[in-house]
């Protein structure tokens, strides 16, 4: 197993100095006239509320007050009746702890709190097995719990720690993301992006790929502003799986294309719009990149695969785009005869595909373009200005170099961090 040693995170660092103020505050505590307490309970609440984001913090936080309060009242209750009956037998008191776990779960079932199970048992236990006979437990009880609220507060206010920046909300970033975004190895660039957007970064993503494969790629991303897919061809809502703005081919275009594919003897992926709903309509399927990728891509919520021979053209058919993945011999053949029969027509683009010795060759309106579908993004967003990473030198505002992932992050982080200067 290859061992990767990413760099020490403010996660990692905030964790270590709220248990050293959990330790801090035990110290004050002991000069005091009243009972200290065990640190060890106040770190370990503080470590569970250090957490990527902040609503996160404050659920973990709620949880773990909520389990040691029904915890510490059914410990309560559990010396006092042991108290009072005078059992000093420990194996009594340990299988009776066991059937005490009961109404402490259920008391957390009924009262809608079952995710401070765990909590409420932890405390419990650690109150009926370790000090039932104690002399004064009831001092334990009450430190158990101050200790524990002891560190949540001290894992909020730390894991919540943020430096004041202004940030600048009139500018627009837009990212690509293959070679640009996202790293294969880490969850930082994700984590980092979250908090950006949550701050109010105005940050949303441009790229060839569909909505499906944005979605599936930008897992745990959460986006809100719409994105620029297919290359220009459309604008999408993620969070509303909405398509906002659509560039279509002519009709004309889009049937002279598909005339000079059959004529090639070729397949294509007709991607077509029916009401706001993508319907992709492919014939026979010839080659080998072709049959893998209706098979991987067939089962996807996002797109509808149907045959040509259920295809009814009419005057209401919107073309999006076409696609066609081929042996690059016969993409360069088929690129060549549609512009010098298409002209200005159409749009079109060629580029390498995941299938080894297959291309891709994609078919759009001329007016489909990710600079077009940028300013009605800018409109949308209210933003004044757009700011723009990508791998390919000269073309965007911000040129990556080192693919991408958590270095684009980093960079995005200065951007916005100092009113858009770059």
């Amino acid at each position: 197993m290859k061992l990767t040693f990413p760099p020490i995170g403010a996660r990692i660092i905030k964790s270590s100095v709220a248990v050293g103020l959990c330790i801090a505050v035990y110290f004050i505590r002991a000069l005091l006239p009243v009972s200290s307490g065990i640190p060890f309970y106040g770190a370990l609440a503080a470590l569970w509320c250090m957490q990527p984001y902040s609503d996160t913090t404050k659920n973990n936080a709620f949880q773990r007050s909520a389990g040691t309060l029904i915890g510490a009242v059914y410990g309560l209750i559990f010396l006092l009746m042991f108290r009072r009956l005078g059992l000093v037998i420990p194996e009594l008191v340990y299988i009776s702890a066991s059937i005490f776990i009961i109404p402490v779960i259920y008391t957390t079932v009924v009262m809608n709190k079952r995710t401070a199970s765990f909590f409420s048992c932890v405390v419990f236990l650690s109150i009926a097995l370790t000090h039932s006979f104690d002399e004064n437990p009831y001092i334990f009880v009450l430190n158990r719990v101050v200790d524990t609220f002891i560190g949540i507060i001290i894992g909020v206010a730390v894991n919540d720690l943020r430096l004041p920046v202004k940030r600048n909300d009139n500018t627009l970033y837009v990212s690509g993301i293959d070679d640009v975004l996202i790293s294969p190895t880490s969850n930082y660039s994700k984590v980092e992006l979250n908090r950006l957007i949550r701050s109010g970064v105005k940050f949303t993503i441009s790229t060839t790929r569909t909505p499906a494969e944005l979605m599936s790629i930008m897992k745990g991303t959460e986006l809100q502003l719409p994105a620029i897919v297919m290359d220009g061809a459309a604008m999408y809502d993620i969070k509303e799986k909405q398509y906002l703005e659509m560039t279509y081919l002519l009709p004309n275009a889009s049937a002279e294309a598909e005339r000079i594919i059959s004529e090639c003897g070729l397949n294509c992926f007709i991607n077509t719009m029916l009401d706001t709903t993508l319907l992709i309509y492919y014939g026979k399927l010839n080659n080998s990149a072709e049959k893998e990728l209706f098979e991987s891509h067939k089962h996807s919520p996002y797109r509808n695969y149907i045959s040509s021979e259920y295809r009814r053209k009419n005057i209401n058919e919107r073309v999006l785009y076409i696609t066609v993945i081929a042996e690059k011999i016969d993409i360069f053949l088929l690129e060549r005869k549609l512009r010098q029969q298409l002209g200005v027509s159409a749009r079109i683009s060629i580029s390498d595909s995941e299938y080894e010795g297959f291309m891709y060759l994609k078919i759009f309106s001329p007016c489909a373009s990710k600079e077009n579908m940028m300013l009605k993004l800018k409109e949308y967003a209210g933003a004044e200005r757009v700011v723009t990473f990508g791998s390919i030198r000269g073309k965007y505002d911000i040129y990556i170099d080192d693919g991408g992932g958590n270095a684009t992050v980093k960079k995005l982080k200065k951007v916005c961090r100092f009113h858009g200067n770059f």
